[in-house]
């Protein structure tokens, strides 16, 4: 048997799975009622994801989960694990769960990149244009932000939170190899 490596938290099997398991990582879907269910655990896991659409009920109902569950992911976070959390997809506060303040707002376009500071989370993406679905008007002191979109607005927010991360990215696109390599600790 496979060692756990990636949950990816959503209502159901999805591409992104699959594009995760073609590279090679070992990820399972957890939904809302896996997530919720009193003897669900994290143990294991090194990596978390919130697809892009989290917050949006059109495209997903994970979010009461993950308001229900937020100890549980903050814990997980503090003893080392990684927390990767993409655009709500949403204007309302849907970031609320986390224990790091972050403020979004929902703006799809395509952006040129701009490495604010060198970091391994600033490889999520592999090339100088990507799509976002927002941008971040507020992070948390605790925050760092590595990527900017070349009008100055954050796309990609990290904070280390106890042994652990949580990574905030507004880019709709799926990352690279290296950078989830970087996430789950291959690197």
């Amino acid at each position: 048997m496979k060692k756990k490596e990636i949950a990816l938290l959503w209502d159901e099997d999805t591409a992104f799975k699959r594009y995760l398991v073609d590279m090679g990582f070992n990820c399972e879907v957890v939904t809302q009622m896996v997530l919720v269910a009193p003897f669900f655990s994290l143990t294991g896991y090194k990596l978390l994801i919130v697809p892009a659409g989290f917050g949006n009920e059109s495209y997903s109902k994970i979010l009461v989960g993950l308001r229900a569950k937020s100890e549980l992911i903050k814990d997980f976070v503090e003893a080392g694990g990684t927390l990767f959390i993409f655009g709500a997809l949403s204007n309302k506060d849907v970031y609320n769960w986390l224990p790091v303040k972050l403020k979004y707002v929902m703006e799809e376009r395509r952006v040129r990149i701009l490495v604010v500071k060198k970091h391994k989370a600033a490889m999520i993406v592999e090339k100088e244009e990507c799509m976002c679905d927002g941008y971040f008007t507020e992070v948390g002191e605790e925050c760092e932000i590595f990527l900017k979109e070349k009008g100055g607005k954050a796309i990609l927010a990290l904070a280390e939170y106890g042994a652990g991360a949580i990574i905030a990215t507004t880019i709709h696109e799926y990352p690279s190899r290296g950078f989830i390599e970087y996430c789950v600790g291959r690197r």
